[in-house]
């Protein structure tokens, strides 16, 4: 039901409810007048009997009284006139002619009480007024009762009972009441007409501005405000019309403002401008606060568990791997893992990474050869970092629900790792450059740079866990030869042969230095005597067996290696490393192409001496 609809009710009740009360006072307003007007009648009535009998009396006429009242009984209206004599009075007069007695209890209760009794009878078709008046004896005014009666003052000699048919009233009465209830009821109607004509146009721009805001509600702030006709509803419509154009278009244009920060809708777009902006803003918001975090990262691994965090508490994924693919040598490195990879992604070429497209089992099964789980899903998401790096983020799952459920994430996915994109460049060019500082360009070994960070992180722990190495020192036999005969471009390719054979010959936990021109270090974690001067032989006996390309022709070239064991022979690595090149120059003092290991009596300056 409307609003105006329920308006109309309300008043038609209200006036329905005033014209019932209105009839009911009405009507009791002429019952009661004309029950007044009834009994002032027979009032009247028996004043004028009591005068006349009184009359009768004094003129020695009492007995012609039967006219009298006859012709008091044949007025309009009154149905009935009887007297009844008390019993005093029957006593001393008798009942008198047509037998004045009481005739009902009522006769009989005013002639013992002395008081006035009434009795309204009403029927379908007739009312009547019964009204019976007690004559009291008294001394005074003009008659004097007591001069006749034998009664005292005040006592009741009589009484007067007067029947008056009132049906006239009670007509009289209903024909008004009638007549103001038409009259109220036309009256009420054109009240409602006119309150319904001024009142329609409030309702209908209510109606019009309840619509627009349902429509708001929903999303859709293009519905206006009808007016009507009203001077002010066009006023009012005008206002809320003008706001909703520049809700609407502040919305729609904060709506594309924002949405520019991030890559992707995090969510489906809805109708509602509101309702995307405000998600979206969400969405920047934890982004932003992402971007700030990554920013004060010191290392590119932080940073990488950053992403996994999201990855986790925001996505809900439970296994998945970040992999770095370098675009240049095609190598690839899982840099942060949660239930290790899947994949043998470092021992071959990534599909993903090679098509640059996302790769889904769930579209086509086996669609990567290196994934080894066939009871999982698996969906990689290659994405470039830059020119020299690609990003592979590697989700595995379970079922193809949760598949589904993560291809809906590969646009949030995506804005994180664009936000995080300049940062990984940033610390991976800060890894390049790092490695560069303390890796030799030639020879792609460790530099002196590295040999000092070395020495003053490792070495300390060594001496503390007391964790020996093995220190050799490489060096090229006749290398200036090579340089004056064949040139300098030679003398890299010969470099370059020897630190591949010492590369080659060492193991993963050892560490390779050019230490400057020819001469090369290697530190062999946790050895012996026996160790080192295996390498070592192994390295001088490879080398030898290789050809050095210099032109047209080759050649071949041997070392001379000088060893030294940490602590042992000395707790300070410096001067470890001085005994090891001791020992090399005193194996090219003695014919070179040979391993020498360190000794005590090779010390020729005694201020060298280690205390043993």
């Amino acid at each position: 039901m409307s609003t105006r609809q329920k308006l109309t009710l309300t008043l038609s009740i209200i006036f329905l409810i005033f014209l019932i009360v209105m009839v009911i006072l009405i009507t009791f307003n002429f019952r009661d007048s004309g029950i007044n007007s009834a009994q002032k009648r027979a009032m009247l009535t028996a004043e004028v009997v009591k005068s006349g009998l009184t009359a009768h009396m004094v003129n020695g006429m009492m007995d012609k009284r039967a006219y009298f009242l006859n012709q008091i009984e044949n007025i309009d209206n009154v149905s009935a006139l009887w007297i009844a004599r008390s019993p005093s009075v029957i006593k001393q007069f008798g009942e008198g002619f047509n037998n004045e007695i009481a005739r009902d209890a009522i006769d009989k209760a005013v002639l013992n009480s002395g008081e006035i009794q009434k009795e309204m009878t009403e029927t379908t078709t007739k009312s009547t007024m019964r009204m019976t008046i007690p004559f009291k004896a008294t001394a005074f005014g003009d008659t004097n009762c007591l001069s006749c009666h034998n009664a005292k003052e005040g006592e009741v000699l009589g009484a007067i009972s007067i029947i008056l048919d009132v049906s006239d009233v009670r007509g009289s009465s209903f024909s008004t009441v009638g007549y103001a209830t038409i009259a109220i009821a036309i009256l009420m109607f054109f009240i409602i007409l006119t309150i319904n004509r001024y009142f329609k146009p409030y309702i209908k721009i209510f109606y019009s501005i309840k619509d627009v805001m349902m429509a708001a509600y929903d999303g859709n702030y293009s519905k206006r405000v009808d007016g009507g006709d009203l001077k002010e509803s066009k006023s009012v419509a005008n206002m809320l019309n003008s706001l909703l154009e520049k809700l609407q278009k502040v919305f729609l244009e904060i709506d594309k403002k924002v949405y520019i920060f991030v890559q992707n809708r995090g969510e489906e777009i809805s109708k509602d401008p509101l309702v995307n902006i405000n998600n979206t803003i969400d969405q920047l918001s934890e982004i932003y606060k992402f971007k700030q975090t990554i920013e004060h990262d010191k290392e590119l691994e932080d940073i990488y568990k950053r992403l996994a965090y999201i990855f986790k508490n925001k996505f809900d994924l439970e296994d998945f791997s970040i992999i770095e693919a370098d675009t240049f040598s095609g190598l690839k490195n899982v840099v942060y893992s949660v239930n290790g990879c899947h994949c043998e992604v470092e021992k071959g070429e990534c599909r993903a990474d090679r098509i640059n497209s996302m790769v889904d089992s769930t579209i086509f099964e086996s669609s990567c050869s290196k994934f080894n789980q066939p009871n999982l899903n698996y969906l990689c998401i290659p994405y470039s970092i830059s020119n020299e790096l690609n990003l592979i983020i590697s989700i595995v799952t379970k079922t193809e629900k949760e598949s589904l459920r993560v291809r809906s994430l590969v646009n949030l996915i995506e804005d994180y790792i664009a936000t995080a994109q300049p940062a990984i460049v940033s610390k991976k060019l800060m890894q390049i450059l790092n490695k560069m500082a303390r890796v030799d360009q030639l020879t792609g070994m460790y530099n002196r740079k590295y040999l000092d960070e070395f020495t003053e992180t490792t070495i300390p722990q060594a001496l503390r866990t007391n964790t020996p190495y093995g220190v050799l020192m490489i060096d090229i036999d006749f290398f200036k030869m090579i340089n004056d005969t064949y040139g300098h471009d030679v003398g890299d390719e010969g470099i370059r042969v020897v630190s591949r054979v010492i590369k080659e010959s060492i193991r993963s936990s050892d560490i390779a230095i050019r230490y400057g021109g020819e001469e090369f270090i290697v530190l062999l974690h946790n050895c012996d005597k026996n160790f080192i001067k295996e390498v070592a032989e192994k390295i001088r006996t490879n080398f030898a067996k290789q050809k050095i390309s210099a032109g047209t022709e080759s050649f071949s070239k041997t070392l001379s290696i000088g060893t030294v064991m940490f602590p042992q022979d000395s707790k300070s690595i410096w001067k470890c490393i001085k005994y090891a090149d001791m020992s090399l120059y005193y194996a090219k003092e003695h014919g070179r192409n040979q391993v020498i290991s360190f000794d005590k009596s090779i010390i020729k300056d005694d201020s060298m001496q280690d205390s043993f």
